[in-house]
């Protein structure tokens, strides 16, 4: 991996608005309380901080820093609650650029899809599974129904129990990409007649002395991961290869999506 710098830049009518030095100095002012302290500890004169701190706040639509005149050593000064927000948003952006950069190497991620790459760079979910697709059918009645997924293989479908306020909120329709998450423990391991049910082969089976999870794709390369007690295994053959016919309860599925 790359190792990367990347420095965020604002700017408001073609102004300096905030950058890397300027959150140094707010985050320093959060942290002392005075802005001539400030200025010291970045190694700024009292002068430069105080121009780039009237700049924040002549911009923004609210301020950033509220300051007390006088006083041994220039005053205090304090960040207000907007400034603190603002400060986060900026870590957070930062931080989202950085792990942006970080998937150029990963070629099977489609960088013009805006819900994977997004997903890929601020999504973490202890969902093992985690299911890329395009909604294909919607059935609801006024309380709840399904949706049905066409998964990123563009072959597999899987179908998703969901709530007529949750369609709702996350303004679902056909044509829409969702992902679709499942906890490896919630992968059954047998047939089913009903829908969700598919017929993988092992990949790997990792075990300890109670638990165990396996490692499972679709025909299609799509994985999946199930994983439960090592009593629920003995009854199976596992073998690498060997095929395993699994279960996905719709209602077990969380669906996501940017709305």
């Amino acid at each position: 991996m790359l190792n990367t710098d990347i420095l965020l830049t604002l700017k408001i009518n073609n102004q300096l608005f905030a950058d890397a030095k300027r959150i140094t100095l707010l985050k320093a002012i959060y942290q002392m309380g005075s802005l001539s302290q400030a200025a010291r500890s970045i190694g700024i004169s009292y002068k430069s901080a105080w121009d780039a701190i009237n700049d924040i706040n002549t911009l923004s639509e609210k301020p950033f820093v509220q300051t007390l005149t006088g006083g041994k050593g220039g005053g205090g000064a304090t960040l207000s609650p907007y400034g603190i927000r603002f400060v986060e948003m900026y870590d957070l952006l930062t931080k989202m650029q950085t792990n942006a950069f970080n998937i150029l190497s990963d070629e099977t991620l489609p960088l013009n899809d805006i819900l994977k790459v997004a997903a890929k760079v601020s999504l973490q979910s202890s969902a093992r599974n985690q299911f890329y697709g395009v909604i294909t059918s919607i059935n609801i009645n006024e309380v709840a129904g399904f949706i049905t997924v066409l998964l990123q293989d563009k072959q597999t479908e899987m179908t998703a129990y969901i709530t007529h306020s949750s369609i709702e909120r996350l303004n679902l329709m056909i044509g829409k990409e969702v992902i679709l998450f499942v906890k490896a423990p919630q992968i059954e391991l047998l047939d089913h007649a009903d829908c969700n049910h598919y017929l993988t082969h092992v990949d790997s089976f990792v075990r300890s002395k109670h638990w165990g999870e396996l490692t499972l794709s679709l025909a299609s390369g799509i994985n999946i991961y199930a994983s439960r007690a090592i009593e629920d295994f003995k009854q199976l053959t596992i073998e690498h290869g060997s095929p395993l016919s699994i279960y996905i309860n719709p209602e077990n599925i969380i669906v996501a999506t940017i709305v």
